[in-house]
């Protein structure tokens, strides 16, 4: 069920869209532009910081899974 798009759509409606779709991609790129940092950082800082770990033993009690 279409209706067609009355004068205040296209003089209201129609640019507040366009304009909010703007707003959302302006605070979306700085956004993802931080969270991408954020991630490079967490990154660094965890080789860093990382317990060195022996590898482990073979034992005799596990077996290989078979699906």
């Amino acid at each position: 069920m279409k209706r067609e798009l009355t004068w205040f759509d296209w003089a209201v409606r129609v640019p507040i869209g366009f304009l909010w779709m703007i707003v959302i991609a302006i605070v979306a790129v700085p956004v993802m532009i931080h969270m991408t940092l954020l991630y490079y950082v967490v990154q660094a800082m965890s080789s860093l910081f990382r317990k060195r770990r022996a590898p482990r033993a073979a034992r005799a009690d596990r077996e290989e899974r078979i699906a």
